[in-house]
C-alpha cells in the first residue's frame, strides 16, 4: 500500500519585516531559492510519496495552490484541502483522514524542513510494526531557541515510548489504518498538533515509537532558521553542478548558476545557488549564499546569506554575513559628501553597523 502525505500549513505570523518578500506565509518563505513548502514535497516524493493533501487555511488556500502549480516538483499529485480552524481542528483531522483511508501517511508542518531523508525513517516503522513514528528533538538550548511546537512529552512507555523529555519535529509517521483509527476514537481529538496525536494513540493500546531528527528546523518568524534552512538545503547541492571558470571567475565547491544569469570577475566559494537573470560583477559570494532572480551584485562582498529576487547590493564597502535582502531592496555605498550613514529605515526593521 503506497504511502500519502498530509502537510499542515500554519497561518500567517505577525511580522511585517521586508525579507519575508511577497507573502506572510511561513511555508512559502524562500530558502536556497524556492518556497520551504517545495522542498518539502521534494523531500516527500524522495521517499516514494507521490500523492499529498495540503491541509491551508482558507484565507491562505488560493496563495498555496497558485505555488503548488508554478513552483512545486512534478511527479507528486497534490490535493488541496480547508483547515477552516473556526470549525475546529478535529475537521480538518476528518479531512486527512479521508484522503488518507487505510493508507499509511506522512503528517509533516508545511514551514519546515527535516534535513535528512525520510526513507530511513518509513523503513524502520515498516519494520517494527509501528502504528506511529513521532521525530523529536532533544530538549536542548538551541530547541529552545527554535521554539518547537511544543515540550509535551510522551509518557506511554509501554508501548515503546521513550518518557525522556524531548522537543517534537514537524514530522510524524502513521502505519496503515492509524489516522483513521483516530478519528474513531472516542472523543475524536481536537487538534492537530502531532505530540497530542501520538499520546492518544499510544493511550489506545497502539504501538507508538520516538525517533531523534536532530537537524528539524522550522520558521515562525526568526531570521535565523530561514538561514539554517537555507544552509541544510544548499549543503545538499550536487558538486557536479559548478560551472567551469571564465569570464576572470574563481569557482570553489558545489555552485548551481542559472543559464541566464551573468558572473563576471568574481570569487564563488560553494554552496552557493545563482537565481535567473541574476548579475554578479567584481563581488565575492561566500558559502551557503542564495541569491534569487534578478539580483545585481556588483563591487559587494557577503556569505551566509539569502538575497531575494531583484535586490540590489552596489558597492557596499564592508561584507554582508549571515544577513536577508528583501525583494525589490537596494543596498548601496554613497559616495557623495558630507560623509555620513543615510538610512530609510521601515517599521520592525532591522540594520546593524558593525
Amino acid at each position: 500500500m503506497l504511502t500519502k502525505g498530509v502537510l499542515v500549513v500554519p497561518a500567517a505570523i505577525p511580522w511585517t519585516g521586508p525579507w519575508l518578500g511577497a507573502t506572510r506565509r511561513p511555508s512559502l518563505q524562500r530558502v536556497a531559492n524556492r518556497p520551504i513548502l517545495c522542498h518539502v514535497l521534494d523531500a516527500l516524493l524522495s521517499a516514494g510519496v507521490a500523492e499529498v493533501a495540503i491541509l491551508s487555511p482558507p484565507e491562505a488556500a488560493d496563495e498555496i495552490a497558485a505555488c503548488v502549480s508554478i513552483e512545486c516538483p512534478a511527479g507528486v499529485t497534490v490535493h488541496h484541502l480547508v483547515d477552516d480552524r473556526r470549525a475546529g481542528e478535529e475537521q480538518a483531522l476528518l479531512a486527512a483522514a479521508e484522503f488518507v483511508g487505510e493508507a499509511p501517511c506522512v503528517l509533516h508542518h508545511a514551514n519546515g524542513l527535516l534535513g535528512q531523508p525520510l526513507t530511513p525513517f518509513l523503513e524502520a516503522m515498516r519494520e517494527e510494526s509501528s502504528d506511529a513514528f513521532l521525530l523529536v528533538r532533544e530538549d536542548t538550548g538551541e530547541t529552545r531557541r527554535l521554539r518547537l511546537v511544543t515540550q509535551r512529552q510522551l509518557t506511554a512507555g509501554k508501548n515503546g515510548v521513550t518518557p525522556r523529555p524531548r522537543g517534537p519535529a514537524g514530522v510524524c509517521l502513521l502505519g496503515p489504518g492509524a489516522l483513521r483509527r483516530l478519528v474513531e476514537l472516542e472523543p475524536t481529538p481536537q487538534t492537530l498538533d502531532f505530540a497530542t496525536l501520538a499520546e492518544q494513540l499510544a493511550g489506545d493500546d497502539a504501538r507508538v515509537h520516538m525517533r531523534l531528527a536532530p537537524k528539524w528546523r522550522h520558521f515562525t518568524g526568526d531570521a535565523h532558521d530561514l538561514l539554517d534552512m537555507n544552509r541544510t538545503m544548499l549543503d545538499a547541492l550536487d558538486p557536479d553542478t559548478t560551472p567551469p571558470p571564465g569570464n576572470g571567475n574563481r569557482f570553489e565547491g558545489a555552485i548551481s548558476i542559472d543559464p541566464t544569469a551573468s558572473v563576471t570577475s568574481s570569487v564563488i566559494i560553494g554552496p552557493v545557488i545563482v537565481g535567473a537573470d541574476a548579475l554578479i560583477a567584481d563581488s565575492y559570494i561566500g558559502p551557503h549564499t542564495s541569491i534569487a532572480e534578478r539580483v545585481r551584485i556588483e563591487g559587494a562582498e557577503l556569505e551566509r546569506s539569502i538575497v531575494l529576487a531583484d535586490a540590489s547590493l552596489l558597492h557596499v564597502g564592508g561584507r554582508l554575513v549571515a544577513s536577508i535582502v528583501g525583494r525589490e531592496a537596494r543596498v548601496f555605498r554613497d559616495f557623495s559628501v558630507p560623509r555620513a550613514l543615510r538610512l530609510q529605515v521601515g517599521d520592525g526593521d532591522e540594520v546593524a553597523l558593525c
